[in-house]
């Protein structure tokens, strides 16, 4: 396996539907959810209020990290890429406004459109939505797959 770039980094947060966020209770114990997400502005931007077992969690540790991965069918392409930091709330409804129409417009992308089940119209200040500043992240990609990438952008002419 190889180190993911900042770019390709980059390109699985913008098109992956669901990751995972992991969380770990002040006597370790781990607990992980798949949660759709935004990564925007080196951030990685959630909908989801302190509520049931994860709200308990972290209400009490903050700390958090946050999984992607994918593969092809024929599982001969795939990786994962990993965002460790803290969930910190997010207050300012500029903010909440600007992640909330990039996540719209992911998910449109993503779904071609198709919204199935939704429909509330939440207010801004009542959206529940966290960040995960990031204090370190990583990726790692099969090595064929890098190589390949990295030998079709020598190919690529330079415009």
């Amino acid at each position: 396996m190889l180190e993911m770039t900042s770019p390709q980094m980059d390109d699985v947060l913008a098109d992956a539907r669901i990751g995972r966020l992991c969380m770990a209770t002040p006597d370790g114990q781990p607990y992980v959810i798949p949660m759709p997400f935004c990564w925007q502005d080196h951030a990685l931007y959630l909908r989801i209020a302190f509520k049931g077992r994860k709200g308990s969690i972290l209400a009490e540790n903050p700390r958090v990290c946050f999984e992607v991965d994918w593969c092809s069918d024929s599982l001969d392409d795939y990786g994962s890429l990993l965002i460790e930091g803290r969930l910190e709330a997010v207050l300012d409804l500029e903010e909440k406004a600007r992640i909330k129409l990039a996540n719209d417009a992911k998910y449109a992308r993503l779904r071609g459109g198709f919204r199935p089940g939704h429909g509330r119209h939440t207010p801004l200040v009542e959206l529940a939505m966290q960040k995960i500043v990031v204090a370190q992240m990583s990726g790692r990609i099969r090595e064929q797959i890098a190589e390949e990438q990295t030998t079709a952008n020598q190919r690529a002419p330079i415009v």
